[in-house]
């Protein structure tokens, strides 16, 4: 068995893999040494494990971290990897963990298949790597709540408003309801143009939606897309495996 941390900027993500069977997942606002303590107690036949952060690392994970080398066969993200695809993105040292195992995670459920992975987050990511499992390169914008933050601190008078997932109008008809549609529509239209781009370039196209909003997001996109809300956790499972093979 496999132990798989997804430290992201909102959240940290641990699941537990047995080979690619994913077995167990769990979120906390904040991760700590006990909580690693805990899940070792529960799952003690872990043999390996990977952690992978799109964020500075505290006194907590590094704690966890040099724990996890010292006693278990153990990959950080940070290291030089061996990937199971092809990487031509042009400053590889600056893609974010996330995104790269995500497209992983894609290539693995869908070999052979040219993929758009839209990983909705705190940022919203979309990601392609064609049917040779050569990846290009994507996009990167403000995720939905932080669009609604952004809109706060940087003016003078939009109040900060709370999402509530629900259809909202093109047309506002007062502050509240133009902030919820610029940001709710505009992301929709957003993601929408993006599909049909890459529609218009590969017609068999596997259109993937994870992260943290994906359920809402792709409630738009029903037809013909796929919802895998763990593909960044397979893909760092599948990172694992191509770099210790120990079981």
């Amino acid at each position: 068995m496999r132990l798989i941390i997804d430290n992201g900027n909102t959240r940290s993500k641990i699941a537990i893999f047995s080979g690619r069977t994913l077995i167990f997942v769990q979120a906390y606002e904040y991760l700590t040494f006990q909580d690693i303590e805990l899940l070792l107690e529960k799952f003690p036949t872990i043999k390996k494990c990977i952690f992978s952060s799109v964020v500075k690392t505290n006194e907590e994970t590094e704690k966890i971290k040099t724990f996890l080398k010292q006693n278990y066969a153990f990959v950080s993200t940070e290291d030089d990897l061996f990937l199971p695809i092809k990487n031509n993105y042009k400053t590889p040292k600056t893609l974010g963990k996330d995104r790269l195992a995500g497209i992983v995670g894609a290539n693995n459920l869908f070999p052979y298949s040219h993929c758009l992975v839209i990983d909705a987050g705190s940022c919203i990511t979309i990601d392609f790597i064609d049917k040779d499992g050569v990846y290009y390169g994507g996009s990167i914008s403000l995720g939905i709540n932080m669009k609604y933050l952004a809109l706060n601190n940087f003016t003078d008078l939009l109040p900060l408003i709370k999402w509530q997932k629900e259809n909202k109008s093109i047309i506002g008809d007062d502050t509240i309801n133009s902030i919820s549609s610029g940001v709710i529509n505009g992301t929709i239209l957003e993601v929408k143009g993006f599909i049909d781009y890459y529609k218009s370039l590969y017609e068999d196209i596997k259109i993937i939606f994870t992260g943290g909003d994906a359920q809402y997001l792709q409630s738009y996109f029903r037809e013909n897309t796929i919802l895998e809300e763990n593909l960044v956790l397979s893909g760092l499972n599948v990172i694992l495996d191509n770099n210790v093979k120990k079981n």
